[in-house]
């Protein structure tokens, strides 16, 4: 009781995001009026539900998310009732088997369509963003010369299957600099994105929310350049999933690619591919199974990845079913509150420097900073030493903190003392 009335105390404190990001806060505003107490009482609840400490403040959430019990109960439950009833299932369909890769699982993608904003037939469960991203680098048939329009400061495992197609199939792979051109604004990152398209430019791949700094991206806008350009768009939603309203039909992409395992507090191991219905048929099946030319089923066909654990689906469908309870306006709200309670105390310390963008237009709830004198490793120890995990980024950029909604503006407020005592140190 004593840590939630920690947690609802220090929230009368918080400011209103209001100037922060217009667009999102208006809409958030307006599909949740209850006001900032509810959230608090919710997502205080939700923190109780995590496996570690009470004591220990996660904000690595860019790389892994905490699975809350509710889930981790769903894949426990799972995984004994397969055991128990393993003989029973006669084995003469697919369908409904104790194991995934062959059964189209219908439920799971539905529930996964409709977090999406998706058709069922559009939707296949994978593994993580990289699987997804691997399946179309992969699956188009690619013509020396062809262009991919993306950038510097992509993740690995989103990118490098273009960089394995320029070495194989001879593409180009272009990856602009984006540190050239966030001081524009969106505005700015699109010019860069149009003034490089060429008519051999034949996709632009971006993250919806970049790994590193947290960049929200302008894909609606680089969406329809690609649209324009008669390119195809692939968008890395790992890091927005489960953290800001994703809605693929509205956002116009031709595939995304998510990882539920970060934000959207979904099983390590499990992930989820769009690619629009009518866009299909121009991507080739390259993990192939019983099922890997099978167009009628829509994206049946790229989840052909053989036997894997039933238990893992249980658990995405109780985090789906999590994040739908939650409601992803009030999620981005609270996320986009502490950000700005951090971005805003750093600003008044000094030597403490802000890596990721100041452009509030591009903020996320990741925020990487850095603090004058110090060593990543150095400033992740010292958070360490207060139980708050956050995740080093090199010397240059400092460390990453992901403020999710089992992050309370009483945790910030820790990091900020850190910080503070830190500089003061170095100075």
């Amino acid at each position: 009781m004593e840590n939630r009335r920690d947690f609802l105390g220090a929230l009368a404190a918080i400011p209103l995001v209001q100037g922060l990001l217009d667009p999102r806060e208006a809409r958030a505003a307006a599909a949740q009026p209850q006001g900032p107490a509810s959230d608090a009482e919710m997502f205080a609840r939700l923190r109780g539900d995590l496996l570690f400490p009470r004591e220990v403040t996660y904000c690595n959430t860019g790389t892994l998310g905490a699975i809350p019990r509710e889930v981790m109960d769903a894949m426990v439950n799972g995984l004994r009732n397969t055991e128990a009833s393993l003989p029973d299932w006669p084995y003469f369909q697919a369908d409904g088997e104790p194991l995934t890769g062959y059964q189209p699982l219908m439920a799971a993608r539905e529930r996964a369509a409709k977090f999406l904003g998706a058709s069922a037939d559009e939707i296949a469960i994978t593994q993580n963003a990289t699987m997804g991203m691997n399946a179309l680098g992969n699956g188009i048939d690619w013509q020396a010369g062809d262009e991919v329009l993306t950038t510097d400061q992509e993740h690995g495992g989103a990118v490098s299957i273009f960089r394995l197609m320029a070495k194989r199939r001879g593409i180009v792979v272009k990856e602009l600099p984006l540190a050239t051109a966030v001081g524009g604004g969106p505005e700015g990152i699109t010019a860069m994105f149009r003034a490089a398209a060429t008519p051999r430019t034949r996709a632009i791949m971006v993250s919806h929310i970049t790994s590193q700094f947290g960049i929200l991206m302008p894909v609606v806008d680089l969406i329809a350049l690609a649209r324009e350009r008669g390119a195809l768009s692939l968008i890395d939603g790992a890091q927005a999933v489960g953290q800001i309203r994703v809605n693929v039909r509205e956002l116009g992409c031709d595939a995304y690619v998510a990882s539920p395992h970060k934000w959207l507090l979904a099983p390590k191991g499990t992930g989820l591919l769009y690619i629009r219905r009518p866009l299909q048929e121009k991507f080739w099946t390259t993990l192939a199974s019983y099922q890997w030319d099978n167009k009628e089923q829509g994206s049946f066909r790229f989840m052909q990845y053989g036997t894997g654990s039933t238990a893992l689906i249980d658990g995405l469908m109780t985090a789906l079913a999590l994040g739908e309870r939650h409601g992803m306006d009030r999620v981005e709200r609270w996320d986009l509150a502490l950000t700005k309670r951090l971005r805003d105390g750093l600003a008044k310390i000094k030597g403490a420097v802000l890596s990721s963008p100041s452009d509030p237009r591009l903020a996320s709830a990741i925020t990487t900073f850095r603090v004058e004198g110090t060593t990543a490793r150095d400033l992740q120890n010292a958070l360490w030493a207060r139980k708050i995990r956050v995740r080093a980024q090199g010397d240059d950029k400092g460390v990453r903190l992901s403020a999710h909604i089992y992050v309370s503006p009483a945790d910030i407020d820790r990091v900020l003392e850190v910080v503070s005592a830190l500089a003061v140190r170095r100075a």
